[in-house]
């Protein structure tokens, strides 16, 4: 692809509509839609819908304050995933955020996640339940799985620890579900591992 890509985080499959979502951390941190078959570039954006070209390329990067107003741009570590029904959420984990967006960029709203957890934050990767009612956001610094509400944003809960033994997590990366809604964890650093954590009905 022509278009400069640099630090890519994340990326995510619509199958439906053909398309690829890649998120990086160049240039404030940026997600990019190109066509699943040719890879085309298609269309792209920077926090609360920001067009590409009013991204600030120089200057110093923002930073994280949970006491201050949320940063203009993406600060880091910035992973993607679309719901069944059309919708795009781009977490910045350093920022302790989740926006939400439709597929053309429009900003729809965002939320935070442990908002008080600062160095590499938050909200990591994301993944839906199978009837799309909550999201699985991995949290690399308290090393837990939240459990978030799509509906609202709220965040209802968490589980696993920090620990080394089994169902512990440490520098969880990732996360993801399968079909039954069992959910599964990837451990980078000196974690080095990959967990299934069942659900019970």
């Amino acid at each position: 692809t022509p278009l400069i890509v640099g630090r890519v985080e994340g990326g995510y499959f619509d199958e439906r509509a053909r398309e690829l979502y890649i998120t990086d951390s160049y240039l404030r941190g940026r997600v990019l839609v190109f066509n699943m078959d040719t890879m085309a570039f298609k269309r792209g954006w920077g926090a609360y819908g920001k067009p590409l070209k009013d991204i600030p390329m120089t200057g110093p990067a923002p930073k994280y304050d949970p006491k201050g107003p949320p940063a203009k741009d993406f600060i880091g570590h910035l992973t993607v995933a679309v719901s069944d029904d059309g919708f795009v959420y781009a977490a910045d984990r350093q920022a302790d955020r989740i926006q939400v967006y439709q597929k053309d960029g429009k900003f729809i709203r965002e939320f935070t996640v442990a908002p008080e957890t600062l160095d590499r934050g938050s909200t990591g990767g994301m993944a839906f339940s199978p009837d799309q009612r909550f999201i699985y956001v991995s949290d690399i610094m308290n090393n837990v799985i939240w459990i978030v509400n799509r509906a609202d944003g709220r965040t209802l809960g968490h589980f696993s620890f920090f620990g080394r033994n089994g169902a512990g997590l440490h520098w969880v990366h990732m996360v993801a579900t399968d079909s039954k809604g069992n959910v599964y964890t990837g451990e980078v650093d000196t974690g080095k591992r990959v967990q299934r954590f069942l659900v019970s009905n």
